[in-house]
């Protein structure tokens, strides 16, 4: 994955551990009943479920992935490190303050629109900072991986998800409660949703795994982030013609969006056939948990992408959406993460516990540092109950959706601990930690290694 030298970003971890406290937050409000199958998903206890999803638990761990393996794609270093804990502040305390104003508007407070504003401003100073700083390295070090333009287009689509975001939530607070911007905020959701799941966290999901993945299976390098730059940037654009027809004609925005998910496709399917031929090409027969535990995830992104695009051509019931939606960010987004969790947090943490120590005393394997048959156990279950979980929403079942998220969210916890055991070195023997051991800190890596 890495070699024993690589530098530690210093914050990944408090990013994985924020990102994770949101997760299960999420899952926890589904389970509780604070959104059931035949509610509406634009209401404001639905969006907070939403927003603890997408900022809290996806935002919050591409983030800290990328702060680690950016330079791993680039070759170079990023140019500052200052920023990575003010913005993570930033970011918690901006999500705080959004779940805060969408809470107050569910209670008609008049509180809610100042704090959405001051939310809105939060939120963007923090997340488009970190994002000019990683987008900063990946274009420094562009030609040293075809993966880093990939990724540099998640973060393009980043910035206008913000930038919609922050549209909304001005809209929201009344100075700007005009017919015609109310009108575009409402009809311009899909597209704020789509730069977010679909450029945002699938673009650099898939930028960074174009480089993990081939390591882990030691197989040859991904051949095809041109054909998936150019179709997935044509297919951004054209959301983004999609979302700028709206102020004019509705209609025919939306007939653009559909021509926009249809082209979505393309880079979709090079990259699960690329992946396809990287798993059969590879050298390591036996697949470790992550790769494994992947490809759920994977089967998933082939299913929801196109099945989206048929429900927007034949025009579907709102459930039919959020079953679909569902599996998409929770099957392949979060299922992909999860299964990466459980090698990258081990890994990091191997690097930082026991490669100093390197070649000076035996240490011990990385497979010892996670209970890997516990870990597939709980990563099975959270598979099959996010799948009965879609199901119960396409059928309207508020009885199996809750059911099955709290299988979900009980599986969920589990893996959150495996994977805290794994950074307490939980599961290896005490005569490993003697001197010249020291025990690495939670959530904070204690400094830069080289």
């Amino acid at each position: 994955m890495m070699p024993v030298g690589t530098t530690l970003s210093r914050w990944t971890m408090s990013y994985f551990g924020a990102a994770l406290f949101f997760l299960l937050l999420a899952e926890s409000l589904l389970s509780a009943g604070v959104w059931t199958p035949p509610s509406a998903v634009a209401e404001p206890p639905a969006l907070i479920v939403v927003h603890s999803m997408t900022i809290g638990w996806l935002g919050l761990l591409m983030i800290g992935a990328l702060l680690q393996f950016t330079p791993v794609l680039t070759g170079l270093g990023l140019p500052t490190g200052r920023l990575d804990l003010p913005c993570l502040v930033g970011s918690i305390a901006g999500l705080g303050l959004l779940l805060c104003g969408f809470q107050l508007i569910d209670a008609v407070s008049a509180a809610a629109g100042p704090v959405m504003i001051a939310a809105s401003a939060m939120l963007a100073a923090s997340l488009l900072s970190i994002a000019w700083v990683l987008l900063s390295g990946l274009w420094r070090g562009r030609a040293a991986h075809p993966a880093s333009p990939i990724v540099m287009l998640g973060l393009a689509c980043l910035a206008v998800t913000v930038a919609l975001g922050s549209l909304f939530a001005v809209t929201v607070s009344g100075p700007t409660a005009t017919p015609g911007i109310s009108e575009f905020v409402t009809n311009a959701v899909p597209f704020h949703a789509s730069f977010g799941l679909a450029g945002w966290m699938t673009f650099a999901a898939i930028g960074v795994s174009y480089k993990l993945l081939p390591m882990f299976l030691l197989s040859d390098e991904m051949k095809k982030s041109p054909f998936i730059r150019s179709t997935g940037s044509f297919a951004a654009t054209t959301l983004g013609f999609a979302a700028v027809a709206t102020i004019f004609e509705p209609s025919l925005g939306q007939r653009v969006f559909l021509v926009g998910s249809l082209f979505f496709q393309l880079p979709i399917a090079a990259y699960l056939a690329e992946l396809f031929l990287t798993y059969r090409a590879r050298r390591r027969k036996d697949l470790e948990l992550n790769m494994s535990g992947s490809l759920p995830a994977f089967v998933l992104l082939g299913l929801s992408v196109p099945m989206f695009a048929v429900a927007l051509a034949s025009d579907a019931g709102p459930q039919i959406f959020a079953a679909i939606a569902y599996l998409f960010v929770f099957g392949w987004l979060t299922g992909l993460g999860l299964s990466q969790l459980l090698k990258i947090i081990p890994f990091l943490t191997w690097i930082e516990a026991f490669g100093p120590l390197l070649g000076r005393r035996p240490t011990p394997r990385l497979a010892d540092l996670l209970n890997g048959r516990r870990a597939a156990a709980w990563l099975c279950i959270f598979y099959l109950a996010v799948v009965a979980s879609a199901a119960a929403i396409a059928a309207g079942s508020d009885a199996g959706f809750r059911l099955a998220v709290t299988a979900q969210t009980f599986a969920t916890a589990a893996l959150v601990t495996e994977l805290v055991l794994a950074r307490r070195l939980a599961n290896i023997d005490s005569a490993a930690k003697g001197a010249p051991f020291q025990q690495p800190a939670l959530f904070v890596a204690a400094k830069p290694q080289r």
